[in-house]
């Protein structure tokens, strides 16, 4: 699953990003678009939906039950009536610094960021006009999650190779059969570790994390 992500403005290929977004998005959007922080679902972001066309979109579906849908599962997007004709005709690539998850310590749960240290990520997604909405709406697709990841959540977004994101976005969906999954992570909100990777590496799991966490704090 991916409910919060976040951008970081003073990274460059992002402030780029979020120019290329302004230009074409109308001046009044409603709600305006946020280009720093914490994403929630509902916010409007920069999201890509040509090799060179950004523009801004709210993040979720609207659902049956007032609240918004804001992922769908790869593995059924295209047979969902949901889905399906966005997968279809309207992918989309949702740039981020990274994104959150969260693991429970006894009582506590403590956030996570996920990331490339040498590089934005770009989830897959696709999107539609939604009636009585000036702008587009937009899900990120997920899909289980790796060995390493899993002791967080069982589901991680889809995350698209640069390198194929002119694939996705306008020839078919097939891209998303190969995802990036190698990611560092780090715990969001101890001071102490600020600028700590930690790599996911194929035999870690959460107590050799927290072993190792706590001993480079």
């Amino acid at each position: 699953m991916c409910g919060r992500f976040y951008i970081n403005i003073d990274e460059k290929a992002m402030k780029e990003i979020v120019e290329a977004a302004e230009r074409s998005t109308p001046t009044r959007s409603e709600p305006e678009i946020k280009f720093d922080g914490e994403i929630f679902p509902t916010d409007v972001v920069p999201v890509q939906t040509g090799v060179r066309e950004y523009r801004g979109m709210k993040w979720g579906f609207a659902g049956f039950d007032s609240k918004p849908v804001i992922n769908a599962r790869s593995e059924t997007a295209l047979t969902k009536p949901t889905f399906r004709e966005s997968m279809l005709q309207r992918r989309c690539l949702i740039p981020a610094s990274g994104y959150f998850e969260w693991l429970k310590s006894g009582r506590k749960k403590n956030k996570y960021k996920f990331f490339q240290p040498t590089s934005l990520i770009f989830m897959a997604g696709c999107w539609r006009v939604e009636t009585g909405l000036k702008l587009p709406s937009f899900v990120i697709l997920t899909r289980a999650a790796t060995p390493e990841l899993n002791n967080f959540h069982n589901r991680m977004p889809v995350i698209i190779p640069r390198e194929r994101a002119e694939s996705w976005l306008q020839n078919s969906p097939e891209a998303m059969n190969t995802p990036v999954l190698e990611l560092a992570y780090r715990e969001a909100e101890s001071p102490r570790a600020q600028g700590t990777l930690f790599p996911l590496l194929p035999d870690e799991n959460v107590e050799n994390f927290q072993r190792q966490h706590r001993c480079r704090a």
